[in-house]
């Protein structure tokens, strides 16, 4: 039985990246909030905050579009015209589905990054 391996260093870039990709979501809103004329806590704090759902409802229908393809039953007889064997097809749609999964695990990554910049903004200085 072929098991799925997590290697410490996918979990680490996967963290990375999405804090990064936190920080640079969280410096636009920082900009657009000042363009704007924010300038209490709470205002950017609710900038972080819609950000981050924003965020985490894009991963969440990363998911849903894959359920919805493999669901499509032109999709998976379109497939099977090729000449990939049934296991070959099989492996295929389970790297879309770990790709779906990946996305999701950044934007939560991510999401749950801004929203913690939210909580922390509101924190110190609200």
């Amino acid at each position: 039985m072929n098991t799925i391996k997590i290697s410490t260093n996918f979990v680490l870039r996967m963290l990375g990246a999405g804090i990064l990709a936190a920080l640079c979501i969280g410096a636009g809103v920082v900009l657009y909030g000042w363009l704007r004329g924010w300038r209490t806590a709470t205002q950017f704090s609710n900038g972080f905050f819609v950000s981050s759902a924003a965020v985490i409802i894009l991963g969440v229908l990363t998911i849903v579009g894959g359920f919805t393809s493999r669901g499509n039953f032109a999709i998976t007889y379109s497939q099977s015209a090729g000449d990939a064997s049934g296991p070959e097809r099989t492996k295929q749609m389970m790297v879309e589905l770990l790709r779906g999964y990946n996305a999701l695990i950044f934007s939560a990554i991510t999401g749950i990054t801004l929203v913690g910049l939210s909580i922390l903004i509101y924190n110190l200085f609200g």
